[in-house]
């Protein structure tokens, strides 16, 4: 036996020793301490019952670690015993030969004690190990892992991303994707969590069941208004305000808990997710002073039709290869997402022409913006930003893009090659107008979406609804206002803040 590699895992697993220190663990107890208690909906998605092997990756410092936390909690509180449950935190020195020490030595000193049931594996931040898919394959061609199931998380995502996909065949079959994307929460979960009285009202019209929200909106997309969401007209104003709180935080918990705990976002906080994207970009060989050059670029971008070409011009770059290998590792980290401009005529993207970038969460975009926007406090730049009312709108379309995107995954019967850019676009018209979203699923659903953030809509705003309408000869259109509720002949108009809980 490896006694310094036991000793590790006792220390990692203290439930081995008394079930209710899980109730102890950091995540656990900061979780419990907070003032938004986020249970992620991705939890109900694993299958524990069968041999799987799992990744689990996003951006650093969403939740991932605390996900398996409570994942483990879950499992001692439904009887499982603690010793068929194993965790363990892997650093930048461990080996694929570690990783199968590590496995090994769970598995041979608690075979008595798991008494042959099933038991559950933790990898967390596997991709501290490089090449750790090799152990992996290792243990399953051995037979080690199974009537396992294993979760391996990891901050690098586009590690193990690649590393997941070097284990054909040694994950297990399942109906649903094996690799499992954790974002920061969507606005629903966010007002879940936050608002406790619309929090009753999307359980009493089981919104918070992501079959139920499918159905909301092909209602939309059919030119319906369902009983339940006017049953929430009378929390526009509320909705509304929680999208206000949203634009400032992104869904990520530790700045929310911040952000309504003490009205601020400490300097500190954004100087860790800072340090966690650089971190990130400098293990992939990419230059931080070529990135901080290239983020003004795009922030002065952000909205708006641009090419490789013109954000390289706006810089000293080289060339525009080097910008599109940096937004390409943008949109793998989640921080960035391109839009093609659509053809009508193909009912595809044009992927030479002109493209649409927005961030993922407004967070990022806050933290990368205080990072390039000078001497003031990240948090003032963030909040000055927010003062001007075409800022609130290009943010709010970043969101409903992000929206957009997960719910064409969430509804996607092929997630396992999922490609959000084969379903989303914008559509651009005459010299210089254009329809910010084309939701086309392939399947005979092909919408216009524009958004208008604003008190007033005037006839010129549904110029890229119509012109679309005709142009292609569909009959559905959604306009995203701000507080604009109505089935009108051409179009259903919805608020941004409802339309966002639907998806």
């Amino acid at each position: 036996m490896n006694m310094s590699i036991f000793t590790d895992l006792v220390e990692d697993n203290p439930w081995w020793r008394d079930p209710s220190l899980i109730g102890r663990d950091m995540k656990i107890v900061d979780l419990d301490g907070s003032v938004v208690n986020w249970k992620p909906r991705i939890a109900q998605t694993f299958n524990f019952s069968k041999d799987l092997m799992y990744s689990l990756r996003g951006p650093r410092q969403v939740g991932k670690t605390t996900l398996v936390k409570i994942q483990i909690k879950q499992k001692l509180d439904e009887g499982i015993s603690p010793h068929n449950i194993m965790y363990y935190a892997f650093d930048v020195d461990t080996s694929p030969r570690d990783l199968v020490n590590v496995i090994k030595t769970y598995l041979d000193n608690t075979e008595r004690l798991r008494k042959g049931r099933r038991c559950y594996i933790f990898l967390d931040e596997v991709s501290a190990v490089k090449d750790w898919q090799r152990g992996i394959k290792r243990l399953w061609d051995q037979g080690r892992l199974e009537n396992c199931t294993v979760v391996a998380t990891g901050s690098n995502t586009i590690d193990i991303k690649m590393s997941s996909e070097r284990l054909p065949g040694r994950r297990g079959s399942s109906n649903d994707t094996l690799d499992k994307i954790m974002l920061p929460m969507k606005f629903s979960e966010f007002v879940a969590a936050i608002g406790g009285d619309i929090k009753d009202l999307l359980e009493r019209y089981d919104l918070t069941v992501s079959g139920m929200r499918h159905m909301h909106f092909k209602s939309i997309l059919d030119l319906n208004l369902d009983l339940g969401i006017e049953y929430l007209r009378p929390h526009i104003p509320k909705l509304n305000r929680y999208l206000m709180y949203y634009l400032q935080t992104g869904g990520t918990p530790r700045v929310i808990n911040e952000y309504l705990g003490s009205g601020l976002v400490k300097e500190n906080t954004f100087k860790t997710y800072l340090d966690a994207i650089l971190g990130d970009l400098q293990s992939l060989n990419k230059n931080q002073n070529t990135f901080r050059r290239l983020i003004r670029s795009i922030i002065k971008a952000v909205g708006n039709t641009s090419s490789w070409k013109s954000l390289q011009k706006n810089t000293d770059i080289g060339s525009s290869d080097t910008v599109a290998s940096y937004v390409d590792t943008l949109q793998n980290m989640f921080i960035l997402s391109v839009f093609y401009q659509y053809s009508t005529e193909s009912k595809r993207g044009l992927f030479q022409k002109n493209k649409k970038i927005h961030f993922h969460d407004p967070f990022y975009f806050h933290v990368l913006n205080g990072w390039v926007g000078g001497d003031r406090p990240s948090f003032d730049i963030a909040t000055s930003y927010l003062d001007d009312d075409t800022n609130q709108g290009t943010l709010v379309e970043g969101v409903v893009a992000n929206h957009l995107i997960r719910l064409a995954f969430s509804i996607s019967s092929k997630k396992q090659n999922f490609e959000y850019s084969d379903i989303l676009y914008y559509w651009r018209y005459g010299k210089d107008k254009e329809v910010d979203f084309v939701y086309n699923d392939g399947d005979g659903t092909e919408v216009p979406i524009e958004v208008k953030f604003q008190n007033r809509i005037t006839s010129r705003d549904l110029d890229g609804l119509i012109n679309f309408k005709r142009n292609t000869g569909q009959r559905n259109a959604i306009l995203l206002s701000k507080d604009k509720l109505s089935l009108e002949n051409e179009y259903v108009a919805i608020p941004v803040s409802l339309f966002l809980l639907l998806v």
